[in-house]
């Protein structure tokens, strides 16, 4: 059985036609918890016995993984194995191949679901590619992906109604532009927000004062400072972002990634190409927005302090990860040069 859709297992779990093998994963993990729930719950009962009912995770015994899948099923249909997010990176060889010829096995009366609701794993060519493939052959592959634009605005909608509040789609908007498109955090942030906003509508006031913002948007905030020469604000958001507890090499990386955004964009608009066709070349998908964003906030930086800034970032990240330093004070150390940077090569 080849990869199946979200409608094919909705079908499978309303007429009990299930597979000997399902593999949930992707980068949209609301659908991969919430689908594993429904399946396991059509599969097993919402209440399965501990005989016919065996759940692994993380660093898994691949024995007692394996004796589980042979249990024969006692006063009930099927006997369900869940492995949820198993260290596949951690694996030697031959036990990622064992766990292959696990998941290529038919065994009568035993359905195992492998999801992986926490992690996203890596990408083609990886231990976990292998194993879709051989679970392709005699089971059910389901890859859930972000959904568009639209979709995610019809769910907050329907979370605030939830809430007893309307929102609108310009309100709804700017939440996923401050908190991500993340649906877990996005329902958890419209929950909080609808609890604490009054009236009968969320309002962008509203959203303003309760979102919590992501790490990615603090990031733009901090580079746009930067790149305006607004060292007070450049550093008001760095306090901010070490109060959140953000992981110090994590801001490294997505600071990096945003003035890699900037020169991709300047050096695009040198050549006469379009923001879309270069969306297109990068992969940017739904995070085109922010080509239009770095293009605006770059207008007044010349194309060689982007080119020094850049190096200033691969020689802050090398140093990171081979010398012992404090992370606040060394990024303290390199918004200073990049603000010296920018003010420099002002236009």
């Amino acid at each position: 059985m080849p990869k199946i859709t979200e409608a094919e297992l909705k079908q499978q779990i309303k007429t009990r036609q299930f597979a000997p093998v399902y593999i949930l994963y992707g980068t949209e993990q609301m659908y991969v918890r919430s689908y594993t729930k429904k399946l396991v719950e059509a599969v097993a009962g919402k209440t399965p016995s501990d005989f016919n009912f065996h759940r692994f995770s993380g660093d898994v015994d691949l024995r007692e993984l394996a004796a589980a899948m042979y249990v024969a099923p006692f006063m009930s249909e099927y006997n369900v194995v869940v492995v949820s997010d198993i260290f596949l990176d951690s694996m030697s060889k031959d036990d990622a191949d064992n766990f292959k010829d696990i998941c290529a096995q038919t065994i009568e009366g035993t359905v195992l679901i492998v999801s992986m609701p926490s992690n996203i794993p890596s990408a083609k060519k990886s231990v976990f590619d292998s194993i879709v493939k051989k679970a392709e052959k005699n089971g059910a592959v389901i890859k859930f992906e972000k959904p568009n634009a639209l979709t995610t605005e019809k769910f907050i909608a329907k979370w605030a109604n939830e809430n007893g509040k309307m929102i609108s789609r310009v309100a709804a908007n700017k939440l996923v532009s401050l908190c991500g498109d993340d649906l877990t955090r996005l329902k958890n942030e419209v929950d909080k927000i609808c609890a604490y906003s009054k009236g009968d509508e969320v309002t962008l006031e509203d959203i303003d004062k309760l979102a919590t913002v992501n790490l990615e948007s603090r990031i733009f905030d901090l580079s746009d400072a930067v790149l305006a020469g607004n060292g007070e604000k450049a550093f008001r958001v760095l306090d901010l972002l070490f109060f959140q507890k953000e992981e110090p090499i994590a801001m490294l990386y997505t600071l990096s990634n945003s003035f890699i955004d900037a020169y991709r964009m300047r050096v695009a608009t040198e050549c006469g190409v379009m923001p879309d066709e270069v969306a297109k070349d990068f992969g940017y998908g739904k995070r085109t927005f922010v080509l239009s964003k770095v293009k605006r906030s770059t207008a007044r930086v010349s194309t060689e302090a982007l080119r020094k800034s850049l190096q200033i970032l691969i020689d802050a990240d090398f140093k990171f990860k081979s010398v012992r330093v404090n992370p606040r004070l060394y990024l303290e150390q390199v918004i200073a040069q990049l603000l010296l940077t920018a003010k420099e090569g002002r236009i």
